[in-house]
């Protein structure tokens, strides 16, 4: 979290409030964090790394105390769901149920999968997998409601 990459944003929190940029990390880079990290390794390392963490926590509570959410589910795909770490714990938790991370072509490939889980490269704006449910942890924030409308939108089509 101190590298400069992430730290140089807050140096411009005052000049992304006076524009019109989406997040204060646009304003200091010219670009989205995703843009960003694509080409950048270290910087994407250190987000899936984050993300992990943080995915650990919170699939220990649902597995154990949501089980009631996948009653009834066959499929599931987890959107920008990174290196699976979420969808690897429910995979195993609950065997029955086939799991798919989608995310951008910079986190899938190399990544395997198991019995019940697969990995999908692709973009959320363009198409998400077919599935009973869809997983979005710490997704929606990112987008602004002109993407989330989008995101609504293409699920209806289906």
């Amino acid at each position: 979290m101190l590298d400069p990459t992430l730290t140089k944003p807050w140096h411009y929190v005052s000049a992304w409030f006076q524009n019109d940029d989406p997040t204060a990390f646009h304003t200091a880079h010219e670009r989205t964090l995703w843009d960003y990290a694509g080409p950048e390794p270290q910087l994407n390392n250190f987000f899936n790394e984050a993300m992990v963490s943080d995915a650990r926590l919170v699939t220990s509570v649902l597995v154990k105390e949501g089980k009631v959410v996948f009653e009834g589910l066959n499929s599931l795909v987890d959107v920008r769901g990174g290196t699976g770490t979420m969808a690897k714990v429910i995979a195993h938790a609950f065997p029955y149920l086939n799991c798919t991370v989608l995310d951008l072509p910079h986190v899938v490939p190399g990544l395997q999968g198991i019995k019940n889980l697969n990995y999908f490269t692709g973009d959320m704006f363009e198409a998400v997998p077919l599935a009973d449910a869809i997983l979005l942890k710490w997704i929606l924030h990112d987008w602004s409601d002109v993407g989330k409308q989008f995101v609504a939108t293409k699920r209806e089509e289906r």
